[in-house]
């Protein structure tokens, strides 16, 4: 089978997932208008924009009981008239805009009806979606274990809770529930704590253990490494050597495509809930540029070849934008949180990224001598120097879907409990703003947004824009 297939079949299990994420005894608190048959009083030609917002102190505190008055929102630069406004989750912009007609858009929607006033109405879904693919196994155990802290104090209040692994397959670890004992069970289940993978991190490790050794070898019969005036020594080796790279790199992009194709699915899925939603992507990162990883090892010991400069073949960037796109469009605010953690990975030390060679292959007295006598002593902090850019570049992915859907990229942290609860309290505290564009144009171009308070001590989050009706998916 095709890795094309093995993406779509394993897409097209995801369509499973609303059963999944609606367990048994879940009722989920419906519009009024949606409860009654009746269709919302939409005009057609209003195209509605609902952007929620996060408004937090200095101190990182949420802030609450502003006002519509209080925000001033731009599309594009021009200023736009707030035509509903929420402090609490809304099922949709549709309702909100039907409710400014009739003169209560400052109404929060977080009424409870009488007949439920006994128990909070479920208000909030958070999926928490583990990177299996990338993540190593001791970055899983941290992450597992800051979850147990979480769930173990977590006390219900209106919301549910999803765990999905996303890589070579979508495994859906924990369904939705809203008792944190039970989400505690499931952590403690020997089958969820294999089911988080590190398997592929540490093949990825091993394979630049082995490419690193291939050089140290190629070194020792080669004197391109030594200057720029031999930079075209062996130069037939360095071609065949480039195209194994490409080769291998090509192999990790397939899982990386599927991974994206995995994490699109399930935006697009969990967006079917009639709740806010929020994803939390926990990952040790991944590269758009699947080359760099091992042209970061081969540059390092062929500094003046420009083959190895490049970015390579291969370029995700499409499939990240179709992620973020999906998000967008549906209101799923994505928090990403790099398990690293303060970890600085090296190709030339024990890491995540560890690329350092076995005792009975490269010998320390090896090692000094490609170093020493054909870099100048260079070789090793080249490594870490191409270690640390990798892991910047790993990083870029996660920041800008956090960024573009108005969550939060955590990373350089070993406080993960702190970085969970973050993003829960953010979803308990928000304000939901909806607007009529003032351009009318369907031309599927990217609008920006801007959302700022009258207190500009205050700091403001909220999706960066949206795309206009028209544009091919």
């Amino acid at each position: 089978m095709s890795c094309r297939s093995t993406a779509q079949r394993h897409a097209f299990r995801l369509l499973a997932i609303p059963i999944l994420l609606a367990g048994p005894g879940t009722t989920f608190v419906q519009p009024a208008a949606a409860q009654s048959g009746e269709a919302p009083p939409i005009r057609a030609e209003v195209r509605e924009v609902l952007v929620p917002v996060i408004v937090t102190d200095k101190k990182g505190h949420h802030v609450t009981g502003l006002k519509a008055s209080d925000f001033r929102i731009e599309e594009d630069g021009v200023p736009q008239e707030i035509a509903a406004f929420s402090t609490d989750t809304a099922p949709s912009a549709s309702l909100l805009l039907s409710a400014a007609d009739h003169g209560v858009a400052n109404k929060s929607t977080n009424s409870t009806p009488a007949s439920s006033a006994a128990a909070e109405p479920l208000r909030h879904t958070y999926v928490i979606c583990v990177d299996t693919l990338h993540t190593a196994m001791p970055d899983s155990s941290r992450t597992r274990e800051a979850l147990m802290r979480l769930f173990d104090k977590e006390k219900p209040a209106g919301a549910q809770f999803v765990i999905v692994g996303i890589g070579r397959q979508l495994q859906v670890l924990r369904t939705a529930t809203g008792d944190p004992a039970s989400v505690v069970a499931t952590l403690k289940n020997r089958t969820f704590q294999s089911a988080l993978g590190g398997g592929d991190a540490a093949a990825l490790s091993s394979e630049l253990n082995d490419l690193k050794n291939r050089m140290y070898d190629f070194c020792r019969r080669c004197a391109a490494c030594a200057s720029r005036t031999q930079a075209h020594a062996c130069d037939f080796d360095i071609q065949n050597l480039k195209t194994s790279l490409d080769a291998e790199a090509e192999r990790w992009a397939s899982l990386d495509r599927l991974m994206l194709t995995q994490l699109r699915s399930v935006v697009e899925e969990i967006a079917k809930l009639p709740t806010a939603r929020t994803l939390i992507l926990v990952s040790d990162g991944f590269s758009l540029q699947p080359t760099s990883e091992f042209y970061g090892v081969a540059g390092s010991f062929l500094p003046y070849d420009p083959r190895f400069r490049a970015t390579g073949p291969t370029n995700l960037e499409p499939e990240l934008q179709n992620v973020i796109r999906s998000a967008v469009e549906r209101n799923v605010r994505v928090y990403s949180l790099n398990a690293l953690g303060l970890e600085q990975p090296s190709f030339v030390s024990n890491g995540s990224m560890d690329a350092s060679a076995p005792p009975d292959r490269t010998p320390p007295s090896v090692i000094r001598h490609v170093a020493s006598s054909n870099r100048g002593g260079t070789l090793l902090t080249d490594m870490d120097h191409a270690a640390s850019s990798v892991t910047l570049q790993n990083g870029s992915a996660m920041e800008q879907i956090a960024h573009a859907t108005g969550g939060v990229y955590f990373h350089d942290s070993n406080d993960m409990l702190k970085q969970f609860r973050s993003v829960i309290g953010d979803g308990r505290d928000y304000y939901l703003l909806a607007y009529a564009s003032k351009n009318a144009a369907q031309d599927g171009a990217f609008r920006t947004i801007t959302v700022e308070v009258a207190d500009k001590k205050l700091n403001v989050r909220a999706k960066s824009g949206y795309w206009s009706e028209g544009a091919k998916q």
